[in-house]
C-alpha cells in the first residue's frame, strides 16, 4: 500500500511538469479576443463580434491617425471646442489660443486620455470633428473593422458609436506597426512643458496599469501598450499588447467589471504565450527545391523570397501543409531573382499564404549561338579566299597561255 502511496506521488509530481495544452483561459469579460499580432490570426474569442462601446479605446484610431496624418513637431492652436469638453472626463483642460506641438496633444490623448486632445487633434487634421469621424470610419473600413461607427474622436458616449472586439483588434495590430504610435502606447511617463497660457504639466501618466513600474499590483513583466477606455455604458475596456521572446499578441477586453479589465486581459496574454510559439516555415533565401532549365542538365535552386513563420498550438502542427508549384519548360535566359514558382501554404485545408521562389543564378543565352555565328563568318571568309586564290590561278595559266601562242 505504501509503494502505491508512493507511486501516486511521483506520478502527481511528474505531471506537475508536462505542460497542459489546449485549456481555455477563465474570462469573466463579455466580450474578448485574443490575436497573434503578425499574423492576424485568432487564438481565443469570446462574443468578438458583439457590437458594444468602445469609449477610450476609439483612441487608438485617432491616434494612428494623428501618427499617420500629423507632423509631430507641428503647431497646434486650440480652438474653441476642446475646452468645452465636458467636466470631469478625462482631459488636460486646454484653453482657447493655447498652443502644443501635435506630440504633445498625442501623447496626452495616448497616455492621460485627454479628451480634449483628441479633439484638438481632431480638428486640426480634419478641421472638424464630423469630418475626422469620415476619415475614422473610412480607415476603419480599410482595415477590414466592417462592424465599426465612430462618431467622435475619443470614445465618449453616443449611442451610435460602436465597435467590437474583434474590429478592435485589426485597428490595435495596424497602429501597432506604426513606430511613433507603438514608441509613445509603452511610456509611463510624460511632461508637457509650459506653453504660451499653462504652467508645465509634468502628470501624464499612462492609465493602462499592466505598464506601470511603480505601483506593480497589475503589472505585466511582458506588457507593451496599448490603450484603456471607460464609461458607465461602456464600463472598463482594454486594448493589452504583450511580446515574449519572437511571439507578440494583442488581446481586447470589452465590458468587464472593475479591475477585471486587467486580470482578464493577463490570463489571455497567458494562455497565449503558454500555448502557442511561432514556427518558422521558410528562411528569406532558403533553398527550397531545384528547377530543370529546357535542353539542358542544369538544375536552379529556389530560393524563398522571404521569412515566413506561423503562429500555431501543439495539435495544430499537423494541420499545416505545404504544395510547391514550378513553372513549366523553363527556358533560357533566366535572371537572377527571377519568380520561377511559388509555394503555398496550408492551414485547416485553407491557403494562409504564398511565397514567391526565386532563381538563385542567372543564365544567359547558351554560348554556341555565338559561336555558330563567328562560324558562320569565318567558313564565308575561308570560302573567300579559296575563290580569290582559284581565280589568280586560273588567271596565270590564262595569262601563260597567251604568251605561249603570241610566241
Amino acid at each position: 500500500m505504501k509503494k502505491f502511496i508512493a507511486y501516486l506521488l511521483m506520478l502527481a509530481l511528474f505531471m506537475c511538469f508536462i505542460p497542459v495544452y489546449g485549456y481555455t483561459p477563465e474570462i469573466t469579460t463579455p466580450s474578448a479576443i485574443l490575436i497573434d499580432a503578425k499574423t492576424g490570426k485568432v487564438l481565443y474569442e469570446k462574443n468578438s463580434d458583439e457590437k458594444r462601446y468602445p469609449a477610450s479605446t476609439t483612441k487608438v484610431m485617432t491616434g494612428l491617425l494623428a501618427a499617420e496624418h500629423g507632423k509631430m513637431d507641428e503647431v497646434v492652436t486650440i480652438g474653441k471646442n476642446p475646452p468645452l469638453i465636458e467636466k470631469g472626463s478625462s482631459q488636460i483642460y486646454l484653453i482657447t489660443d493655447e498652443q502644443l506641438t501635435m506630440e504633445q496633444l498625442f501623447y496626452a490623448m495616448m497616455l492621460e486620455s485627454a479628451n480634449d486632445a483628441a479633439v484638438a487633434i481632431a480638428e486640426h487634421i480634419s478641421g472638424s470633428v464630423e469630418e475626422f469621424a469620415k476619415l475614422m470610419n473610412s480607415k476603419a473600413n480599410e482595415l477590414g473593422a466592417i462592424n465599426t461607427n465612430f462618431v467622435n474622436p475619443n470614445g465618449l458616449h453616443d449611442d451610435n458609436h460602436y465597435t467590437t472586439a474583434r474590429d478592435l483588434s485589426s485597428i490595435a495590430r495596424y497602429a501597432m506597426t506604426l513606430d511613433k504610435f507603438r514608441g509613445a502606447v509603452k511610456e509611463v511617463k510624460y511632461t508637457i512643458p509650459e506653453t504660451n497660457k499653462q504652467e508645465e504639466r509634468n502628470y501624464i501618466t499612462n492609465t493602462n496599469k499592466l505598464i506601470w513600474k511603480t505601483y506593480d499590483k497589475y503589472r505585466y513583466e511582458y506588457a507593451i501598450g496599448i490603450k484603456t477606455g471607460y464609461t458607465a455604458k461602456s464600463k472598463q475596456c482594454l486594448v493589452g499588447g504583450a511580446k515574449k521572446g519572437d511571439l507578440e499578441l494583442i488581446s481586447v477586453v470589452m465590458g468587464a467589471e472593475g479591475q477585471n479589465v486587467y486580470t482578464d486581459t493577463v490570463a489571455l496574454f497567458e494562455y497565449g504565450f503558454e500555448n502557442f510559439q511561432n514556427v518558422d516555415i521558410l528562411k528569406k533565401d532558403q533553398i527550397v527545391t531545384a528547377a530543370s532549365v529546357k535542353g539542358s542538365e542544369e538544375k536552379i535552386n529556389l530560393l524563398a523570397s522571404e521569412d515566413f513563420s506561423i503562429v500555431l498550438s501543439q495539435g495544430e502542427r499537423d494541420k499545416v501543409k505545404t504544395e510547391i508549384r514550378i513553372k513549366d519548360d523553363i527556358e533560357r535566359p533566366v535572371k537572377k531573382g527571377e519568380v520561377l514558382g511559388e509555394m503555398l501554404v496550408y492551414e485547416n485545408e485553407k491557403e494562409i499564404k504564398s511565397i514567391g521562389l526565386l532563381s538563385s543564378v542567372e543564365i544567359e543565352l547558351p554560348e554556341k549561338h555565338n559561336s555558330l555565328w563567328w562560324l558562320w563568318i569565318i567558313s564565308a571568309f575561308l570560302i573567300f579566299r579559296a575563290a580569290v586564290t582559284i581565280y589568280k590561278v586560273r588567271r596565270r595559266r590564262y595569262k601563260s597561255r597567251i604568251s605561249y601562242i603570241e610566241r
